[in-house]
């Protein structure tokens, strides 16, 4: 198919960035698709496809995937 990548890090950088809002938003919701994903497998992702951050939006994103990890912590 026309919109495939043969892997994940070949795909572009909102693509990649946009994987690692969704598993930020099961992993709140505690589904089990991300059981394997732990709050700093999502920061990397999100570090790494970061991208052109204009508004800070992605940046303030990161903020809150580190307090949510750190607020996780402490339970």
């Amino acid at each position: 198919e026309a919109n495939e990548v043969p892997s994940f890090d070949a795909a572009g950088t909102d693509q990649r960035f946009s994987v690692a809002v969704a598993a930020f938003g099961q992993k709140l919701r505690d589904e089990d698709a991300t059981a394997g994903f732990g709050y700093d497998r999502i920061a990397e992702i999100a570090t790494a496809a970061r991208g052109a951050d204009p508004y800070g939006y992605r940046a303030e994103f990161l903020s809150l995937v580190r307090l949510a990890a750190a607020l996780d912590k402490g339970r």
